[in-house]
């Protein structure tokens, strides 16, 4: 696993070229552990968290000037590639199986988990402090 959440954010500096998709997206599956996601009897692993990890790929090798649309507000796409980069098994679990529980259809999949995977970081943290007081 990476150690820091700056291995997958790209450097800012224009020091350092981007790195390409396919770079990214092989770090972004180490970062997730993207093998944990298999089957222990099949080894099928959902395409769904592929798809996770094209979405997080894509928005890491965004060029850092751009701004990026997240829950419907414009932000900053330094402060959206600090928050991927926090992004572990736990988040991609806790987006497939809020995503499972949708009832209404999505009618933009990828600006949804976009927001999902953003907002994943922040839920996981509130349910650590929950946790934490539910002594």
């Amino acid at each position: 696993m990476l150690s820091h959440s700056a291995s997958l954010c790209p450097s800012s500096s224009g020091d350092a070229p981007l790195l390409s998709f396919s770079d990214m997206l092989a770090r972004v599956m180490l970062q997730v552990e993207y093998h944990c996601f298999a089957d222990l009897r099949s080894g099928f692993i959902d395409p769904f968290y592929k798809e996770l990890c094209f979405i997080i790929a894509e928005v890491l090798v965004l060029d850092p000037v751009v701004v990026i649309k997240v829950n419907g507000v414009q932000l900053p796409i330094s402060l959206v590639h600090d928050i991927y980069a926090q992004l572990r098994n736990e988040h991609l679990r806790l987006v497939f199986s809020n995503f499972c529980d949708v009832s209404s259809r999505v009618f933009n999949k990828k600006a949804y988990l976009r927001s999902s995977l953003y907002n994943s970081v922040f839920e996981i943290v509130s349910q650590d402090v929950n946790q934490a007081f539910d002594i």
